[in-house]
């Protein structure tokens, strides 16, 4: 019975520093976010009360996704959350690479991208050598929202076939008229999710220089590159059942201290 309330006891308290180091960091973080940083008090006598419950809520949800990131961090480092903000406090590189990670997890819904996002912090912690390629990799992840996630599916999958008479038989990458194909409800907004994708190296048009067949001949041939596939394989490789933790302001996630 004592061991029993033993164990209790410690879980209580290595729970409550989980939630003590993620609160601070996410205050942290937040102080340069009108929204994560924001004093309620403040705000109560300007707002009503429905809008101050809405801005609290939206807080705690960006408070739990940035701990579901540092708990991810933490499991990919094999560390406790207390040895890996040890370990970050160290480096100024570290230190930049967790804002980015908390700050972008904070923003998406995404549950597969705020854990890609918590295994990209977790590498740099265990590999001080690849934290300016996980910062990118964080920057990459950061512009993928669920309209980029389905344009990266269709980009991943094999290209259509070309037409009689060409010398491949298939194209060497996505046309626009095959990519609204696959997805219809992208007819005006297929540019800007191009655009951002681009911007971050994650996709790159391979049919630059190509001669058209005809005149009407779509030149754009969009494929993945490595970079990109790169960060398609951290979103797939987040279970499906993966989920945030409770809503509940009093409830977060423990670290798993394997040290």
């Amino acid at each position: 019975m004592g061991h029993e309330a033993h164990e209790v006891k410690a879980g209580s308290s290595a729970e409550a520093g989980v939630k003590a180091t993620t609160g601070v960091i996410v205050a942290a973080v937040g102080a340069f976010n009108p929204v994560a940083g924001m004093a309620l008090g403040a705000l109560k006598e300007f707002a009503d009360t429905p809008i101050l419950q809405l801005i609290e809520r939206e807080r705690a949800r960006r408070e739990e996704r940035a701990a579901r990131a540092l708990q991810a961090g933490s499991e990919e480092s094999q560390r406790s959350l207390d040895r890996l903000v040890q370990t970050i406090e160290t480096s100024p590189e570290l230190l930049a690479l967790m804002s980015e990670t908390v700050q972008a997890a904070m923003e998406t819904p995404l549950t597969e991208k705020i854990v890609a996002l918590g295994r990209c912090l977790g590498r740099g912690v265990r590999d001080e050598a690849s934290v300016d390629a996980e910062r990118l990799r964080v920057r990459g992840l950061a512009g993928i929202e669920s309209p980029e996630v389905k344009l990266l599916e269709v980009l991943a999958k094999e290209t259509h076939p070309t037409p009689e008479g060409w010398y491949q038989e298939r194209f060497p990458g996505w046309r626009r008229p095959e990519i609204l194909t696959e997805l219809p409800g992208f007819t005006n907004v297929l540019d800007a999710s191009i655009a951002r994708l681009a911007a971050e190296g994650i996709i790159t048009d391979d049919g630059v220089g190509r001669l058209p067949m005809s005149d009407d001949d779509p030149r754009e041939m969009w494929i993945l590159t490595n970079f990109g596939r790169d960060c398609l394989s951290l979103l797939r490789a987040v279970s499906p059942g993966t989920s945030l933790p409770s809503s509940s302001p009093n409830e977060s996630p423990r670290g798993r201290d394997t040290h």
